[in-house]
């Protein structure tokens, strides 16, 4: 944990206590019980209460690599500490292991305001904030979002003559009275969020702040797939919403790493850190690249006796520029990597230590300077930059892009940090429509005045051109990367038929860089769980099939498959939403198109024919008179949000709408699928994930599966459990306790690890209880009253469960306990039973 700098930590500590008490525990509702209790879809999104994200409700969990996302200038949960983020993943790699690689990650900007330094920090003091608008919090949106939609595609979701003029923030950005209608949207999972550095409360707990006047719109993503999910991309946009020019700005991530599992005690002293820069092979189809990459890792000094393996690193990817910002920069290649830097223990900063104020901080943002790689093992924090960006006026804004990266070793994390670079790179796209721009490699546009200019440097012709001021003329500025790719030694595996056009960029009127698109596996369904009695239901929709490829913009999709994991005992530093290991995921079943394709096994037809579609609000009580009145609705007002009936909850019509356009081929339609595990057992947590792939084309047919998301990208957590007992076929000897006797043995295969929320991570359940509410009073054979539990059975559930804790906090001790079940209903008796617990 950090350590440079006590008194600052402590003041963190102090705030985190304040927001603690302003805010509600449930931040902001993503709770999928709140969804279609038939079915979900992307539905309306709860409305948040508070604005501060600290209860580690956004996680990205579908790589290996796992981050908590915070809403004010910080990344990471602050490990074992105080606060309800604390027991998720703050930097975990891999997911489901409790093993670390970061206590806290700040945002760093410094600028110059008229001469004079200023620096604003999201970690260690906490300069970022939201503001107290409640909308003000993050947001979840992901890759096939149809309000998302981004280039190369058809990407103006509003159909306004604008693209992705509204940030997902909560607010009508551009005054066409909708919320976040359109966006872009990148990867699988997405969050975004906004927030100031110039609000009452920076000063308030920092008064020795000075604001630079800014907002920072933060957007971090991830991908599913095998050869994307060992990083977590991150966006910046840094508004100057103030009315002074920016000058000299510095823009940089201020890390303190800690490797180590979480169940040691000081595992943050014997790390190592370093830094890479320099070319790496990169994978470019079935061939290889070199590519640049800026990379600051740590490592474990000594593996924890082979626990801590890993190496977790920070990648400068790239950033937006003007042709002619700091001192003639060209438009791409675009990474002005600055520093790298390192601060050990509690030395003070001339022998090491933190900076402690803004000419310090200022100093080590913008000293050109790569530190060593370090030698002893200590506790370090790390400092990567970049810049300078030469001024940011009133209004203008830019964005520089990191990536978190993991690998299990170094040359590991290397390839995925040359994937993350390569996934930034993106692709090239004609935005203006001019056929004329962006031909024969020249892809940026360089504003005069330029003397003896030439145009491009790796053409055979030497120019040397005069451009005045208010003229420009589009020049191939990434020569050297072209040349370097194409002909220049490496042991990168190159394509054999590649010229250097293969590489070339400005090619074909395409003259503008798309960041982030990458060719992808299907979007994952919506996804939904019904436990049953040692059975689980499993829901999902066709959102999979619908959705083109992002660079191809054709419709790939081939087939679903159906994951459960077992045996999982919540390890420190893991949650029910951030999932299991990998190596505990089996795969249930497959289901494909019949197009060709192996294994060719279909699921698109009905239930009662062996497939997988499932049939909604079967048991809607005059279901097609309100599917008729929705046809007719969809029909007259195919555009418009249709009013829902008397007597229909909003999910219930959501999804009455969503067949209705299915079945008339109308946008925003659906159907849905089900799968059923009858191999569940009572009581044990069990997580279920639904993905798909897709297929290679060639000549416009299929030919062969392509590309898969692995179960973590698409995963919910359940427990199958009793079924409720009805009035009429009620058996009081049927409501008993499991295990009995209840002993540690016995209750292992459900155990869990302790955490914040579950001080035992103990359980016996009470099964077969009545439909209806009932109370459950636990006695002493001394009738000594030990535990009440209130159950609600009345929408099937059967099951309750007790942590074997006391009604006074303490861990209950051996013994035979009295039960007694009092219905609150009249048409079931009192029931009484008895149980041991030996311990």
């Amino acid at each position: 944990m950090f350590s440079g700098i006590s008194a600052s930590k402590g003041q963190l500590c102090a705030l985190l206590c304040a927001l603690l008490l302003a805010a509600p525990t449930n931040l902001f509702s993503d709770d999928p019980d709140l969804k279609d209790p038939d079915l979900f879809g992307i539905g309306k999104t709860a409305v948040p209460e508070r604005s501060p994200v600290i209860d580690g409700s956004f996680v990205h969990n579908i790589g290996r690599l796992q981050m908590n996302i915070t809403n004010w200038g910080f990344v990471g949960s602050l490990p074992k500490s105080r606060y309800p983020m604390a027991d998720v993943p703050s930097a975990q790699y891999p997911s489901g292991s409790g093993i670390e690689y970061l206590y806290a990650a700040g945002l760093w900007v410094g600028a110059e305001k008229n001469g004079i330094p200023f620096v604003t920090t999201g970690y260690p003091e906490t300069e970022f904030y939201p503001e107290t608008d409640p909308r003000d919090v993050l947001y979840r949106t992901y890759e096939g979002d149809p309000r998302g939609a981004r280039l190369p595609g058809p990407a103006d979701d509003d159909d306004d003559g604008l693209i992705d003029e509204d940030f997902p923030n909560g607010y009508d950005d551009d005054g066409d009275g909708r919320i976040d209608e359109d966006f872009g949207a990148i990867g699988k999972q997405m969050f975004a969020c906004q927030f100031y550095d110039d609000l009452p409360m920076s000063q308030t707990v920092w008064p020795d702040h000075e604001p630079l006047g800014i907002r920072i719109r933060q957007e971090s993503f991830q991908w599913g797939e095998e050869e994307y999910q060992d990083y977590v991309g991150m966006r910046y946009t840094i508004d100057n919403i103030g009315n002074r020019f920016l000058t000299s700005i510095y823009v940089g991530i201020y890390a303190d790493v800690d490797a180590g599992p979480r169940e040691y005690g000081s595992y943050h002293m014997d790390d190592q850190v370093g830094f890479f820069k320099g070319d790496w092979c990169a994978n470019i189809g079935s061939s290889e690249i070199p590519i640049e990459i800026h990379v600051a890792y740590v490592y474990d000094g000594d593996g924890d006796e082979g626990k801590t393996t890993a190496y977790f690193g920070i990648a400068l990817l790239g950033h937006s520029t003007d042709a002619n910002m700091a001192n003639g920069l060209p438009y791409y290649p675009s990474t002005m990597f600055n520093a790298f830097r390192t601060f050990k223990g509690l030395s003070p900063f001339i022998h090491g230590g933190d900076p402690t104020n803004d000419y310090e901080r200022y100093e080590v943002l913008s000293l050109s300077q790569t530190d060593p790689d370090t030698e002893l093992a200590a506790d370090y924090r790390i400092l990567l930059s970049c810049g300078p960006f030469s001024y940011l006026a009133p209004g203008g804004s830019f964005f520089v892009d990191f990536a978190f990266v993991a690998g299990d070793d170094l040359g590991d994390m290397l390839d995925h940090a040359a994937s993350a670079q390569r996934a930034w790179e993106g692709t090239w796209y004609d935005l203006d429509g001019n056929p004329e721009t962006g031909v024969e490699s020249r892809e940026s546009l360089r504003y005069g005045p330029l003397e003896e200019f030439d145009p491009d440097n790796c053409d055979d012709v030497e120019e040397k051109l005069d451009i005045v001021r208010g003229d420009s003329i589009w020049a191939n500025n990434d020569c050297s990367i072209e040349l370097k790719r194409f002909s220049l030694p490496t042991t990168c595996y190159r394509r054999i038929d590649a010229d250097r056009s293969t590489y070339a960029t400005g090619m074909f009127g395409q003259e503008h860089q798309l960041n982030w698109v990458t060719g992808s596996a299907p979007a994952a369904p919506n996804l939904r769980l019904v436990p049953r009695d040692e059975a689980v239901e499993i829901y999902w929709d066709n959102l999979s099939e619908v959705i083109p490829d992002p660079i191809s913009l054709q419709y790939d999709f081939e087939g679903y498959q159906v994951w459960r994991a077992d045996d999982w005992h919540r390890p420190a530093g893991t949650t029910e939403m951030t999932g299991p290991r990998h190596e505990l995921w089996s795969l249930l079943e497959v289901g494909d198109l019949i197009n060709g394709v192996l294994p060719d096994l279909g699921f698109d037809y009905p239930e009662a024919e062996g497939g997988w579609m499932y049939t909604p609000l079967k048991d809607l009580e005059d279901r097609e008179e309100h599917l008729a009145h929705f046809e007719l609705q969809v029909k007259s007002f195919p555009l418009d949000t249709l009013a829902c009936p008397p007597g229909l909850t909003s999910e219930i019509c959501d999804t009455l709408e969503s067949i209705v356009r299915w079945k008339l081929g109308y946008q925003g339609g659906k159907h849905y699928y089900r799968y059923v595990d009858t191999d569940a057992k009572n009581g044990l947590p069990y997580f279920y994930a639904v993905t798909s792939y897709d297929h290679k084309i060639l000549k416009g047919l299929p030919y062969e599966p392509n590309r898969y998301n692995s179960p973590s990208s698409n995963f919910l957590f359940t427990t199958a459990r009793s079924e409720a007992q009805t009035s009429a076929t009620y058996v009081d000897r049927s409501v008993y306790v499991v295990p009995n006797p209840v002993t540690d043995a016995a209750m292992e295969p459900w155990r869990l690890e302790p955490n914040n929320s579950d001080a035992t991570g103990l359980k016996c359940e009470f099964r077969n209880l009545p439909e209806c509410r009932s109370t459950i009073r636990i006695y002493t054979v001394a009738t000594d009253l030990v535990q009440v539990i209130y159950h609600d059975g009345s929408g099937g559930n059967g099951t309750a469960v007790w942590n074997l804790v006391s009604r006074n906090g303490q861990n209950v001790t051996s013994g035979v306990y009295i039960f007694g079940v009092e219905p609150d209903s009249g048409e079931f008796p009192n029931t009484v039973g008895k149980f041991v617990i030996i311990r």
